[in-house]
């Protein structure tokens, strides 16, 4: 054994490891463990994130930004007045003024005109588009197009010098057209040509292109949301413009045509102000307001009494409404005469089928039940031809033609109610209706004077409210212009993606996605991986730790040790059997019972591989298979089952001589269990289980009893009750902590004598001796 020490006190026999913890809240060996099972993952989750950070460069147009410098100079001409020079907070104010004024849609507007920036044409590919702004292949001119037409992408797939196909929207479900160039391409929905502006020789003819007329209201958009304005120097007057854009020569020549137009547009006079005009307009703006909320308060009181905002158009509504009543009730007085009309004639039917289905605009029941009527009544007609009026064919066509009479009476009678029922209704809307309009112009004349005074007083504080913020915007007196400190140049290398960040990103998101991923693990994990987490769990003795044994699969349990002597589980077992020595037990033969929690933690192997190293001790080893409900130590053997053994000794049908079976080991005989028994756990508790141990040792050194899981029956304790060495299997990454609460609930209630533990399939680590391993190969 590795890393443990031994010490006897009392009658307990202790193993403690000598293992370290970060302050006992970290198991260094469960998150070695858990790494070791989570390195292929990490790896793929770092692999992934920098295999997506690749993507995102790959795939991300580069965007480039182009800006220029101006200084403002601010003509402070209010010193002429008697004023204070402006200070640095009145410098922010007039460049914040400039900062608006070039974002304005007045400068936006014209930068459009300038650059002629309506259709733009794009070169396409698989996933990425090529904006072609300075030498698109083509040309495209237009004279009027329908409003959807506006920010449409149309393909261009150019054939020869002289063709083209033209490409719709998806959406539009219009095939594509083969055109020509310099032709015009007229539909109802536009008017356009395309001219080449290229060679044919420098046009890829292969190459897959589109373009797009821009509405007014996305160029707009488009430059908002590019532009970019703000102060450098606030001491020094001093903004910068730029633009970014996926095109390097767009984003120049946008920031030189707002450049230009910003030096036209500053040469006129602006920012003049007057602090007086400021004051009067404050004064105006008290006395509106005022005038305002009593006008409100008025709107809110009537609008609470009259359910209603605009009289005349519910004067207009009321009356519309009366009329439609009108003509509803004009439709239903139509209807009921015709049901009074069809009452009358259906019962003065006699041979005129066609005057019943003329009533056809009724419901289904009575347009289905007229055209039965009527084909009854052609039948009958065709009948008296051939047959006297008595005879019994004839009789039954009138008794069926006079239930079909009744049948349509009552539905005539029902749909009469239910329009009878409507005119109700109808009439009941328009008296309410009339004693609205009655009461309506009285409200409306008030109403609308008031509301044409709030009119004018609401356009009057509009204009006082922009006047005064016109006022306080622009500082009085002064007069700006500006120099470029630093025009335009073509950008050389894009702002985005910045390729050093975003591999940054991937590798960063990878190892703190991959230590999430680890910690769930660990928090996950929730089995017995390693001797120390044994220790800290129980205080019961470890007797040693069997390690994963690596010579193929195997299906069942089976003696190993005679083919591989020198393996780490034969050596780790040897190490077990020397333990066995210290524990104090009286001299002579002993019984070992060998259980663990449930099936799959390989206490039969150990039952039958610890039978076999403690007889190459010359020690004679029994192993009785006491697991009577589902034995197995006759497969470890390849034997078949057989019909005698533990349970027909019970039973006194057999004797143990009769019974046991050997091995290809000259010391280890072996009991099966026999059949299976109705009451095993009766069986294990009478006294002939006594008598048989006591016979065992009389021939046997030692016996070994392979008992079945304590968890699942209660046999397992009875055997273990008759043991000297009771040793409880714990398998390492298999069994739950939660298994050892069993343990130490049977080692503190029933006080079992040098109660022991072997940790099962362990891994073999440079670091700690036997690890744990074995995997599910060992057990059914």
């Amino acid at each position: 054994m590795t890393n443990q020490t031994f010490d006897i006190e009392k009658d307990n026999f202790v193993v403690r490891g000598q293992h370290s913890y970060l302050g006992g809240e970290i198991d260094i060996e469960k998150l070695h463990t858990v790494l070791g099972k989570s390195w292929l993952w990490i790896m793929l989750i770092v692999l992934s994130t920098n295999l997506t950070a690749y993507l995102v460069i790959r795939w991300t147009k580069p965007l480039f930004e182009s800006y220029s410098d101006i200084k403002l100079n601010v003509k402070k001409d209010a010193n002429f007045l008697g004023f204070l020079e402006i200070n640095e907070e009145q410098n922010l104010n007039n460049i914040s003024g400039e900062i608006e004024l070039i974002k304005s849609k007045l400068f936006f507007d014209k930068v459009i005109k300038t650059l002629d920036l309506d259709i733009s044409y794009y070169a396409v590919g698989n996933i990425l588009e090529d904006e072609k702004y300075r030498s698109p292949p083509f040309k495209v001119e237009y004279t009027f197009l329908d409003n959807w037409v506006y920010d449409q992408q149309f393909t261009v797939a150019i054939s020869n010098e002289d063709e083209f196909i033209l490409g719709y929207p998806d959406h539009t479900q219009i095939p594509d057209q083969s055109c020509r160039f310099s032709q015009t391409i007229q539909n109802e929905h536009f008017a356009l040509r395309l001219t080449m502006n290229l060679p044919l020789n420098e046009v890829d003819k292969d190459q897959l292109y589109s373009f797009k007329i821009n509405s007014q209201n996305s160029l707009l958009l488009y430059l908002e949301n590019n532009i970019t304005v703000e102060p450098l120097n606030l001491t020094a007057n001093t903004i910068r413009i730029s633009f970014r854009d996926h095109n390097r020569y767009k984003a120049r020549d946008l920031v030189s045509a707002i450049d230009t137009i910003y030096l036209t547009y500053t040469k006129e006079e602006k920012n003049k102000a007057n602090q007086q005009k400021i004051d009067f307009l404050d004064d105006q703006l008290l006395l509106t307001q005022s005038k305002l909320q009593d006008y409100e308060s008025y709107f809110e009181s009537f609008t609470i009494r009259n359910k209603t905002t605009d009289i005349q158009t519910d004067l207009s509504n009321t009356i519309k409404a009366i009329t439609v009543l009108d003509s509803q009730n004009v439709i239903l007085e139509k209807k009921l005469t015709g049901i009074h009309q069809l009452q009358s004639n259906v019962g003065n039917q006699t041979g005129a089928p066609e005057r019943l289905l003329q009533y056809s605009s009724y419901n289904e029941d009575i347009n289905t039940t007229l055209s039965k009527l009527g084909d009854l009544v052609r039948e009958r007609e065709l009948l008296k031809i051939s047959y006297h009026k008595n005879t019994f064919a004839v009789i039954k066509v009138d008794q069926e033609i006079t239930l079909i009479q009744e049948q349509l009476e009552s539905y005539l009678q029902a749909h009469e109610k239910e329009l009878q029922s409507e005119q109700m209704v109808i009439g009941s809307k328009r008296m309410t209706l009339e004693k609205r309009l009655r009461t309506l112009p009285a409200q409306g004349t008030e109403f609308t004077s008031n509301q044409r005074n709030f009119s004018l007083y609401e356009e009057f504080l509009l204009t006082l409210m922009k006047l005064k913020a016109d006022f306080q915007v622009a500082q009085a007196g002064t007069v700006t212009d500006f120099v470029i400190l630093s025009a335009a140049v073509l950008p050389n290398s894009p702002v985005s993606p910045n390729r050093l960040i975003i591999y940054g990103l991937g590798v960063v998101s990878g190892l703190i996605f991959s230590f999430l991923f680890v910690g769930v693990r660990y928090t996950l994990h929730n089995k017995i991986t390693s001797q120390a987490e044994l220790e800290r769990i129980t205080s019961l003795p470890i007797l040693g730790l069997v390690p994963e044994y690596h010579k193929g699969k195997m299906g069942l349990s089976k003696l190993i040790i005679d083919k591989n002597p020198k393996s780490p589980v034969s050596e780790s077992l040897r190490s077990i059997r020397t333990n066995m020595e210290f524990l104090r037990i009286s001299e002579g033969p002993k019984i070992i019972s060998v259980t663990s929690t449930v099936s799959g933690e390989g206490k039969t192997f150990l039952a039958i591989n610890l039978g076999g190293i403690i007889s190459l001790s010359k020690q004679k080893v029994l192993l009785v298979d006491m697991d009577m409900r589902r034995p197995k130590i006759h497969l470890a053997f390849n034997n078949k089952p057989v019909n005698k053994g533990l349970s027909t000794i019970l039973i006194n049908k057999h004797s143990l001589k009769e019974c046991l079976l050997h091995t290809n080991l000259e010391n280890l005989d072996y009991l099966p269990a026999g059949p299976t028994p109705p009451n095993p756990s009766e069986l294990l508790m009478g006294k002939e289980v006594d008598q048989l141990f006591k016979e065992m040792k009389q021939h046997y050194s030692t016996i070994i009893l392979d008992t079945p899981p304590v968890g699942l029956v209660t046999d397992g304790i009875l055997a273990m009750k008759k043991a000297d060495i009771p040793i409880y299997i714990i398998r390492a990454d298999y069994s739950r902590k939660d298994f050892v609460n069993t343990l130490n609930r049977l080692a503190k209630t029933d006080r079992f004598k040098n109660l022991s533990i072997i940790l099962n399939s362990v891994q073999i680590t440079s670091k700690r001796g036997y690890g744990y391993g074995y995997g599910k190969d060992y057990y059914e």
